[in-house]
């Protein structure tokens, strides 16, 4: 596996790293571009992006991680555009410069977060785009979310009680000056239904991971079909669900299970079948309403 620096974009102002595989340029299965999550830069939160980079290198999978406009080793550029306008443009960027300097047939969009959200929204208008990862992305609570909800918080509670679960204070906006730097809004489900619906019928594959960060909307991965009960899945969507993981995972093993996840899932590139994957995170996919 190599990494290089890259510069590119109109005006050469966003910068990138790519994880090469070590195989001849017709050998490799395919190409994932990461985009920046939030304001942290291409190392990913807790280094998640180089993480998933190497990873996937030593698979086959070429890799670009690059800052987004402003962030990063990345300079400002189309000042008089909006932030969803730059940030379209850049990803587009992105892709162009790994269809120009690599040979590959698949092309994947991923990120966490907000890097999710607009993979997604770039993947709608680009048919160069293959696939779709997500981690923590929307997620809108469903007939089933709130009796799973109150049984998750009766359980803690009993726990806690217990003495067998300790939670951790959350960092709450407070007079100490402690304040959200970001108050990050996700799409609607009239957009994404809109967004998936056409990645469907273009035969992209878009894969959802969500971890206990989502709880608040998310605890069951049956969700996600009662989401958008009424998208045919024809099975190029797929879930994973790791409740006992943080949004940001700091721990090297939670940054392995996401890690993992993703290689996983990627291994639909330049796969001869449609065949979905069966299990999630070691459960049976199933309808949750």
């Amino acid at each position: 596996m190599n990494e290089k620096t890259c510069l590119f974009g109109e005006a050469s102002h966003l910068a990138g790293i790519v994880a090469e595989p070590e195989v001849p340029p017709g050998a490799l299965r395919g190409a994932l571009i990461l985009v920046s999550a939030g304001l942290v830069p291409k190392f990913g939160p807790f280094r998640l992006y180089t993480e998933i980079a190497r990873r996937l290198a030593r698979e086959g999978i070429v890799t670009l991680r690059f800052d987004l406009d402003g962030i990063g080793d990345s300079r400002h550029a189309h000042a008089g555009l909006s932030l969803r306008e730059r940030t379209a443009r850049d990803v587009r960027a992105a892709v162009d410069f790994v269809r120009a300097h690599y040979d590959v047939g698949d092309l994947v969009l991923g990120g966490l977060c907000s890097g999710a959200e607009d993979s997604f929204r770039s993947a709608e208008n680009d048919p160069r785009i293959t696939g779709v990862v997500m981690i923590d992305p929307f997620a809108y609570r469903t007939r089933g979310f709130l009796p799973r909800h109150v049984l998750h918080r009766a359980v803690r509670r009993t726990r806690r009680a217990l003495g067998l679960y300790r939670p951790i204070p959350p960092v709450r906006a407070s007079r100490n000056g402690r304040e959200r730097v970001v108050n990050y809004s996700y799409m609607n489900r009239d957009e994404s239904t809109r967004i998936l619906r056409a990645l469907i019928a273009r035969r992209v594959r878009v894969h959802f991971v969500y971890t206990g960060g989502a709880r608040q909307v998310f605890n069951h991965p049956g969700q996600l079909q009662a989401m958008f009960e009424e998208v045919d899945f024809d099975r190029l969507v797929t879930v994973d669900h790791f409740p006992d993981l943080e949004h940001t995972q700091m721990l090297e093993s939670d940054r392995c299970c996401i890690v993992d996840a993703v290689s996983r899932r990627l291994r639909w590139v330049a796969s001869e079948s449609d065949a979905p994957v069966e299990r999630v995170s070691g459960m049976v996919e199933r309808l949750a309403p």
